[in-house]
C-alpha cells in the first residue's frame, strides 16, 4: 500500500516529530450498554401526526372493540 505522505519529504519530517499515543478502548461494549442504547433508541412512529385522519382514528379506537368480542368466539361455541 503506497502511503502518500512518503513523497512529500518536508511533511513527512514534520509528522515524524510527533508521536501519539492511542489509548486502548474496549472493542466490545458492556452488556448493560447495549440493553440500554436498545432500550432508549429513538422509535419508529407509524402514525405520524401529519398522517392522522379521523377516519384512520375512530378504526384505532375501536379496533379493541372489535377484537375481544371475536375471541371469545371459540370459548362460547367450542367449549363443552
Amino acid at each position: 500500500m503506497h502511503n502518500p505522505f512518503d513523497a512529500e519529504e518536508e511533511l513527512k519530517q514534520k509528522l515524524d516529530q510527533y508521536t501519539v499515543e492511542v489509548p486502548d478502548f474496549p472493542v466490545k461494549k458492556a452488556r448493560t450498554t447495549r440493553i440500554a442504547n436498545w432500550v432508549f433508541a429513538p422509535t419508529y412512529i407509524p402514525f405520524p401526526e401529519v398522517g392522522y385522519k379521523q377516519v384512520s382514528a375512530k378504526v384505532i379506537v375501536s379496533l379493541p372493540l372489535f377484537i375481544i368480542p371475536v375471541t371469545f368466539i371459540p370459548i362460547l361455541f367450542f367449549i363443552k
